[in-house]
């Protein structure tokens, strides 16, 4: 019991401390320098490294190594590209329902403030690192210590709802809500089916990428 207590208190910390914790070191120590600078995002990038690196060594702890084997059976793959298929879809959907949410308000000020040498850092923390972190805590740590393979999916309402919150605590509305939590609930849905990180870390990583398809392509255009 002892044990089981204070797992959830960890848990609650990593995931408090993504949510809150982490920005206000991260304002601390930016909040001097210029937006979008080079600067700026290696301190960005080293707070992902932090989380990521206390998830890792939360899930190591009360999971075994064993969570971070890649689990292989050939409707894996098949149930990622129906995952972002869905997500694709349903995204184009809540794009004609809902006006921009504060999060995204938020990347798209960082986007027009990121110079074209910082450009690389930006794309790398929204398309590799923040996905890596976000499913390590998200899917990695709540999903294995609240409500963990609970018959009535319970873990993945609970991923999904936890998810848009953090995404949306700003100005937060039911539309914007739901159009984050439903893409958390399709990217905890594949996680239980797999019960592998790596495929969620996957999706996550594809949507980024082609929701920021655009800088990648200036990036390497060379123009």
């Amino acid at each position: 019991m002892k044990r089981r207590t204070v797992q959830i208190l960890l848990a609650l910390l990593v995931i408090i401390y993504r949510k809150t914790w982490f920005w206000w070191i991260f304002n601390h120590f930016a909040g001097r320098l210029v937006p979008a600078s080079r600067e700026f995002f290696q301190i960005l990038s080293f707070l992902e490294f932090s989380v990521t690196f206390l998830a890792i060594l939360y899930l190591l702890v009360y999971e075994g190594g064993r969570i971070l084997e890649l689990k292989w059976k050939w409707r894996y793959p098949v149930y990622l590209l129906l995952a972002y298929g869905v997500n694709h879809i349903s995204g184009i959907v809540f794009s004609f329902l809902t006006p921009a949410t504060s999060n995204q308000m938020s990347l798209n000020e960082l986007v027009e403030m990121t110079g074209r040498q910082e450009l690389l850092y930006l794309l790398l923390i929204t398309c590799l690192l923040g996905p890596i972190t976000e499913e390590l805590v998200y899917r990695g740590v709540l999903m294995n210590t609240f409500l963990k393979d609970s018959p009535w999916y319970g873990d993945v309402l609970l991923s999904a709802c936890v998810f848009g919150y953090v995404h949306v605590s700003d100005g937060i509305t039911p539309l914007a809500f739901f159009t984050y939590a439903s893409g958390g609930a399709i990217v905890a849905f594949l996680y239980r089916k797999t019960h592998s990180l790596y495929y969620p870390i996957l999706l996550h990583i594809m949507i980024n990428i082609l929701a920021f398809w655009e800088l990648w392509v200036l990036l390497f255009s060379g123009s």
